[in-house]
């Protein structure tokens, strides 16, 4: 009798070991960091990292939280930063999201790819990314959005250094701290309807962008 509880405790234990290993097999899985460059996946959501100059370190809460998009990327004294998380391929979504914190910046955007026209665009939620011909306003989630077009010549791209569009909607007005949505259709027809044509989308990210020499941090969420 004793034999067979002192068996049953071992084996309770044992396997009280072993979900616990698994658990924190499961967090150690979740768990990343990535310096300067690099793109992969994170609680099911992409992530992108590009660093020019300087240096930058992008991390991952290990738990998961928030549904998964929670990122936190830090940069000192870079030519070009643009990190976050996302989806690979974007879409015209609606897309919500919260900086809980972010310095040094100069935009924080919905921004992505598309090829077949290639194309980078930015829809701008923090900063500013006011650049080339003015092509008018959109008005969306409350908000009033100014569109610029920009061609790129000979510039980092998806596709190496290539010449390309850039599609630029500047609002800039976004708080931190509380939640925020994105219609991102609003923004893909206001575009078209301008015969600012996309191609296939590629990867789309809520992007924190910094450049010119400077450093800054930012913690945000996308869903």
């Amino acid at each position: 009798m004793h034999l067979i509880r002192i068996v049953s405790l071992r084996m309770q234990l044992a396997l009280l070991l072993a979900l616990i290993m698994a658990g924190c097999t499961t967090i150690a899985a979740h768990a990343q960091t990535v310096y300067n460059n690099g793109t992969g996946t994170n609680c099911g959501y992409y992530y992108s990292l590009y660093t020019s100059g300087g240096s930058s370190t992008m991390t991952f809460n290990s738990s998961c939280p928030y549904g998964g998009g929670n990122y936190a990327i830090s940069w000192s004294n870079v030519n070009d930063v643009v990190g976050g998380k996302g989806w690979n391929p974007g879409s015209a979504q609606t897309i919500g999201y919260n900086v809980g914190s972010a310095s040094g910046y100069n935009n924080i955007s919905i921004y992505g790819w598309t090829t077949n026209p290639l194309v980078e665009y930015y829809i701008c939620e923090f900063g500013s990314v006011v650049n080339g011909t003015y092509k008018g306003s959109v008005s969306s989630d409350g908000n009033n959005y100014n569109t610029y077009e920009h061609l790129q010549v000979n510039q980092p791209s998806i596709q190496g250094t290539a010449t390309f569009e850039q599609y630029l909607d500047n609002w800039g007005g976004s708080s931190t701290g509380s939640n925020h949505t994105v219609t991102t259709s609003n923004h893909f027809n206001h575009w078209k309807n301008l015969g600012m044509n996309m191609g296939a989308f590629n990867y789309q990210i809520l992007g924190t962008e910094s450049y010119g020499g400077r450093s800054g941090y930012v913690n945000a969420t996308v869903w």
